[in-house]
């Protein structure tokens, strides 16, 4: 049975109908590849029949599934590689109804979500990224394309130059794999073309442009994205960073009226410093308005590694038709202090 790909920062919600007082249940099932299904329910859920009214329960799980998945560090990827199986997990769920199995369900959980206009239990994408225009750095590795096959049809993806002629190259895609943005072959040339085809039938296509920033020092901004996959955006311009420094402080009293001179009598106590990165785009394609929601609705980010947390809680989401240049710039806070007080 396939396994059917759902994003659990949104509800999942599994429901059974039944008469008054009907007793119902939900058996959780959940683990991380390469184990095998556990033998007994990782969760039992279970609640009666309101009335005849109301005669449907519904079961939420998908906070159950998150406490599976935990995405710490992207790595870069120059080839296909296996999506690491800490950042998804599978789940099947067990509806019973007075004791009798009712439906079973078969899923693949990333810690993505969807949007409010997508409605309830949203349909969802075997392809974890939005279409579109990206910049990537010259002839360097950039981020993976996550494409998760469910064994019931065959999926690749080809490379192609920016002009769509010449040589191509094709890679089959199994399991949940990551594909890189820029094929080797096709760094230093401007950049590649990626088309994914589902059952040879083109599925989508990402364009992927090489920038050359002769100034500034770029950004790798990673961050887990609304499909619950690493995605890596490149701020090219100008960056800074600050450092922020707090504190308590405290009179000192003396011991004694003939007091030291040479002593503070203000004194401080838990200094801490805080740093924080702002950055800029460069100039952008207007389908950077959905990636740049994505990243600020992101719970795990990294700029060149470091983990940080997003301190601009507001932007505007450009248009080419109002500005002909478009330009983002947000402020990171460096998600740790700067002295070590770990215990």
């Amino acid at each position: 049975m396939a396994n059917t790909a759902i994003y659990v920062r949104s509800p999942k919600i599994l429901s059974v109908t039944g008469g008054a007082n009907t007793t119902t249940k939900c058996e959780l099932y959940l683990w991380n590849s390469p184990s095998a299904i556990p033998t007994l329910p990782t969760k039992t859920l279970s609640k009666p029949v309101p009335s005849s009214v109301y005669s449907t329960v519904y079961y939420d799980i998908s906070e159950y599934c998150r406490e599976y998945i935990n995405s710490i560090k992207y790595t870069e990827v120059t080839i296909q590689t296996a999506k690491p199986v800490t950042e998804y997990c599978f789940c099947t769920a067990k509806i019973y109804k007075a004791g009798a199995l009712q439906t079973t369900y078969t899923f693949i959980c990333f810690d993505g979500y969807g949007y409010f206009e997508d409605g309830w239990n949203p349909s969802y994408d075997d392809v974890l990224m939005t279409e579109g225009t990206y910049q990537v750095k010259t002839n360097a590795n950039s981020g993976g394309l996550t494409v998760y096959n469910d064994g019931t049809v065959a999926w690749y993806v080809k490379y192609n130059a920016l002009s769509m002629t010449g040589t191509t190259y094709s890679n089959n895609i199994t399991d949940v794999m990551y594909t890189p943005y820029l094929h080797d072959n096709f760094k230093g040339t401007g950049g590649n073309v990626v088309q994914v085809y589902r059952d040879a039938v083109l599925y989508k296509t990402f364009t992927f442009l090489e920038t050359c920033e002769p100034k500034y020092t770029p950004l790798n901004v990673d961050f887990v994205n609304k499909y619950g996959a690493w995605q890596r955006i490149m701020f090219f311009k100008a960056s800074y960073l600050n450092f922020d420094v707090s504190n308590n402080e405290y009179n000192l009293m003396s011991s004694t009226p003939n007091y030291n001179v040479n002593e503070a009598r203000r004194k401080t106590f838990n200094t801490q410093g805080m740093e924080k990165i702002r950055a800029n785009t460069g100039w952008v394609d207007e389908s950077y308005n959905d990636v740049i929601k994505q990243m600020m609705l992101s719970e795990t980010i990294l700029v060149d590694d470091q983990p940080v947390r997003l301190n601009s809680k507001s932007i505007e989401l450009q248009k080419s038709i109002n500005k002909k240049l478009i330009n983002y710039e947000v402020t990171f806070d460096v998600a740790h202090m700067v002295i070590n007080t770990v215990q």
